[in-house]
């Protein structure tokens, strides 16, 4: 029974590759082809070695003296010493992953970019102008926010006393020494006799405290009202800016001047 000339193992004849080793057994008479990376016989026609899996494009490798026979007397000698099948595509694999880990760590690194530190700003551009901060209104429960709907309360009185011409509560709302304050209960009194306040709305802000019983803040009032004798229907919008004083423990309206 022939062997390979490879590994020696017998084989039947016919049999195109050895079945231990791979190696290419057919027309042993014409020059032998040879796997370039680890020295088996192979087949003119094949792509890729059956033992070790290297690319056999371009013509294989047909040394004077084969890999795995005898440089004299043609006996065959023990298979040079090569890596165990499989082994070069485990370390391609290992490289490649570590490739691809290092590269999510980079770009990881440039996407975060480097952190700025407690209290730094970023620098402007050349020539750019610095804009102010918004004004932010007070957080509830701070001694503004606070002072704020005091002072609201006061204006909502006013309003509850349009509504119903009460005219002692609108009185109160003001300071005893609010300048011209009778002339101010006359001039009320008779834009009540001409017209019905068919709805008030008032909104507070710019309140400023100047000390523990004085306080500035604008105030925009929106109107409708009816005429009494046509019955011919307005709408108006009124701002003032506020002098409020405190007076045995309540804010009244020590004066007020339109400004819109």
């Amino acid at each position: 029974m022939p062997q390979c000339p490879h590994c020696q193992t017998p084989f039947e004849r016919g049999q195109r590759y050895c079945s231990h080793c791979g190696s290419f057994l057919e027309h042993p008479e014409e020059a032998a082809k040879f796997c370039p990376q680890c020295g088996l016989r192979v087949s003119p026609q094949q792509e890729t070695c059956h033992e070790c899996d290297a690319p056999l494009k371009g013509e294989a490798a047909a040394p004077a003296t084969r890999v795995g026979e005898a440089a004299i007397g043609g006996q065959p000698e023990e298979a040079a010493a090569r890596p165990p099948k499989g082994i070069q595509g485990w370390v391609l694999g290992l490289v490649l992953g570590v490739g691809i880990i290092i590269a999510i760590l980079l770009i990881l690194l440039f996407t975060r970019g480097t952190p700025t530190p407690p209290g730094a700003t970023k620098a402007e551009a050349p020539g750019a102008t610095a804009t102010a901060p918004t004004p932010q209104a007070a957080p509830a429960g701070t001694p503004q926010a606070a002072l704020k709907d005091q002072l609201q309360e006061v204006l909502t009185a006013l309003r509850e006393a349009h509504l119903k011409k009460d005219i002692l509560k609108y009185m109160s709302v003001y300071s005893l020494t609010f300048p011209d304050r009778e002339a101010k209960r006359k001039e009320t009194s008779r834009a009540w006799d001409e017209y019905d306040y068919l709805n008030l709305v008032v909104t507070l802000d710019e309140v400023q405290p100047l000390d523990a019983e004085n306080a500035t803040a604008r105030a925009t009032w929106y109107i409708d009202t009816r005429d009494r004798r046509t019955q011919e229907l307005s709408s108006l919008k009124q701002v003032y800016q506020i002098r409020f004083a405190k007076e045995l423990g309540n804010w009244r309206i020590r004066s007020l001047e339109e400004i819109d």
